[in-house]
């Protein structure tokens, strides 16, 4: 059943006083219960065989970590640790087959859905909440991290409305509640989401001492829409390329057919907006989001307006990305390699294929003035890209 929009009025007794029920709730039911099983060990096989049934056995913190999260009596899980530890493959384990209705989405992705909804169909935010959840029990918010002010006063009313509605809340963050963030104001703003989640949902550490990502044969997939990565056949964002070039004038640039020769650029409009992104030509080739690519340079996608909305309307559009003319670290500015997180985030959550025309490999990109939120995630993710050549002197 739809969710329905919260009645302000408090139930009371015929002498007008908060009822007893109001007063003396029940004791919350544990996960494993709201997620639709009957017990926790069949809640806990469950998710050993969805993680098994994609060639992966969870470790031991993983298991410990899952008899936690289901046998807990709060009404979700924040799951902090280090990246590449296989957060959100275990959440995503614990939900893929339970019975309860699950809705998963990347934190942006929630943004944006509430953004259109209440432009689109002029709702107040408290029915946008409802609207996007609608009659999911269940929600799974991936990469749990705001970038702004703005998304934090966001962030904090929406966690109050999905309690209300008790909606089981389930995320994933490389920080601890409220932490991660160098900007007073935006830690500030999260002060108040901070507190609710410790005090509504269980706060647990994946501890591990390896980052699957960085290991020359993987042993755990760095995110549940990719497959298993092997060394014959990668897929996905797996199968993306990292390309060293003498210099970022090397590499094939947008507007160019082969080699450098110049020819001209082309545009593409950016999804609900009036603006544009300046394209190499082929990128128009194809408007069939199955082999459509986008082609591009770290100029016009790293150091313009693109918002991180805009790189998700662009990953629906485009199932391949290109980008090329990446500059020495030295010269990049926060905003762009900000931006160029941004993207691998939503290209790496959506398993989309990245290919990087850069001078330098991408360890070295830690040679930035000024780096992003959470450059250990970013670092790991293009870990899984494979060096394609070497040809500096």
């Amino acid at each position: 059943m739809p969710l329905q929009p919260l009645d302000s009025a408090t139930p009371t007794s015929p002498d007008n006083t908060p009822s007893q029920q109001e007063t003396m709730p029940a004791p919350p039911s544990p996960l494993y219960e709201r997620l639709g099983w009957d017990s926790l060990d069949a809640a806990l096989a469950a998710t050993s065989r969805a993680s098994e049934s994609r060639g992966v056995a969870l470790d031991p913190h993983q298991i410990s970590a899952a008899h936690t999260i289901l046998g807990s009596h709060r009404s979700g899980v924040y799951l902090v640790g280090e990246v590449g530890r296989g957060k959100t493959w275990l959440i995503d384990s614990i939900l893929r087959n339970a019975p309860a209705a699950t809705l998963r989405m990347h934190l942006t992705a929630f943004f944006r859905a509430l953004t259109h909804s209440m432009h689109t169909n002029g709702h107040a935010f408290a029915q946008a909440v409802t609207d996007v959840v609608a009659a999911n029990t269940v929600i799974f918010i991936d990469e749990f991290h705001v970038h702004d002010v703005a998304d934090a006063v966001m962030l904090r009313r929406a966690l109050s409305i999905l309690a209300e509605h008790d909606i089981a809340l389930f995320t994933t963050s490389n920080a601890a509640p409220g932490n991660g963030h160098d900007d007073p104001m935006i830690a500030d703003a999260l002060g108040p989401a901070a507190r609710h989640i410790h005090e509504n949902l269980e706060v647990l550490t994946l501890t591990h001492p390896q980052d699957y990502r960085a290991l020359q044969h993987h042993t755990i997939p760095p995110h549940p829409n990719q497959h298993q990565p092997s060394p014959h056949q990668a897929t996905g964002f797996a199968a993306g390329t990292w390309t060293i070039v003498n210099s970022p004038a090397s590499s094939p640039a947008t507007g160019t057919t082969t080699g450098n020769t110049t020819t001209s650029s082309a545009t593409i409009p950016l999804p609900g907006t009036a603006r544009t992104l300046t394209v190499n030509p082929t990128s128009l080739d194809s408007t069939d989001s199955e082999n459509a690519t986008l082609d591009t340079t770290w100029e016009y996608l790293c150091e313009g307006s693109i918002s991180p909305a805009d790189l998700l309307a662009l990953a629906d559009d485009y199932s391949t990305w290109v980008l090329r003319e990446v500059p020495a670290p030295e010269s990049m500015t926060r905003n762009a390699i900000q931006r160029f997180a941004h993207m691998v985030d939503v290209l790496a959550d959506a398993d989309i294929p990245l290919h990087v025309y850069a001078p330098v490999p991408p360890e070295e990109l830690a040679r930035a003035p000024r780096g992003p939120v959470y450059p250990e995630r970013m670092f790991s993710r293009l870990q899984l890209l494979t060096p394609v050549a070497d040809t500096r002197p």
